[in-house]
């Protein structure tokens, strides 16, 4: 059984110190999102990456498996008058998405909590056209975060993207406790 973040404690997710530790502002210097891009932020939770995202792209799909963090996420965007976020349920087997659909797909937090990697990894290449980000835990203590033995090193992420045929574009160690990896699909 792998570790899934509580979604009763979904305000942590939003706390403020986090972005001392994974600022918002740092991640898009690194993946430059453009306004014409539609996003798709699986794994969304309450939104902390969805509606700074929204305020820069054109549209971008919050999906989570979880209702829960879902309606809070749209809450949260209805609030900011985001009208370009749409959220949408998913499993690991199958994201609601057409083919191709998505230029950016990120995955923030998310590899750790994956009961089937390969099936979900596999919808998101069928989702991507361009360019797919993951930012996970380094298995270091951290001021947040799940436990040390539910996280998978960086090199190990690595190893199973590129078994799958996903090209390396960029590691930037712009966060502390997390790597960002960006994919071409």
């Amino acid at each position: 059984m792998v570790f899934k973040f509580p979604e009763e404690n979904w305000q942590v997710l939003l706390n403020p110190e986090r972005e001392s530790w994974q600022s918002v502002e740092e991640f898009f210097k690194v993946v430059k999102p453009k306004g014409d891009e539609v996003w798709a932020d699986i794994g969304c939770g309450p939104g902390y990456f969805t509606l700074p995202l929204a305020r820069r792209v054109k549209k971008v799909y919050a999906i989570d498996s979880s209702p829960f963090m879902l309606s809070k996420c749209l809450e949260r965007a209805k609030e900011e008058v985001l009208g370009n976020v749409e959220t949408l349920g998913c499993d690991e087997e199958r994201i609601p998405l057409g083919d191709k659909s998505i230029d950016v797909s990120l995955l923030a937090n998310l590899f750790h909590e994956l009961l089937k990697p390969e099936d979900f990894i596999e919808e998101v290449r069928r989702i991507t056209r361009e360019r797919v980000i993951i930012v996970d835990w380094h298995p270091v203590p951290s001021p947040a975060g799940p436990p040390l033995e539910e996280r998978v090193p960086k090199e190990e992420v690595l190893r199973f993207m590129e078994m799958r045929r996903f090209r390396l574009l960029e590691d930037s160690p712009v966060f502390p406790y997390h790597y960002l990896l960006i994919f071409e699909p």
